[in-house]
């Protein structure tokens, strides 16, 4: 009997059902329930496999967001000024 494995999607929310991806970074597709943000629920070797190229990659997008609001904070701040 074959099983559904279980993919890493390291913006999955689980607690937002519209927040997922659509595919594991391993590349599969996501079907309904087999994504977790939960590195230890991960089943799928070829997810094991991208963990730490995976945290490298959520760590730049997440600092290019935070670079992104700083830059729009800087702007109100010196629109504000004038």
């Amino acid at each position: 009997m074959r099983y559904l494995k279980t993919h890493y999607d390291p913006f999955a929310n689980p607690s937002d059902e519209e927040s997922w991806s659509e595919t594991g970074i391993c590349g599969t597709y996501l079907n309904d329930g087999n994504s977790t943000n939960d590195k230890d629920m991960v089943s799928c070797q070829k997810c094991k496999n991208l963990f730490v190229k995976s945290d490298i990659e959520v760590a730049r997008a997440r600092q290019q967001e935070l670079d992104d609001m700083q830059g729009f904070v800087d702007f109100m701040n010196e629109s504000n000024k004038k």
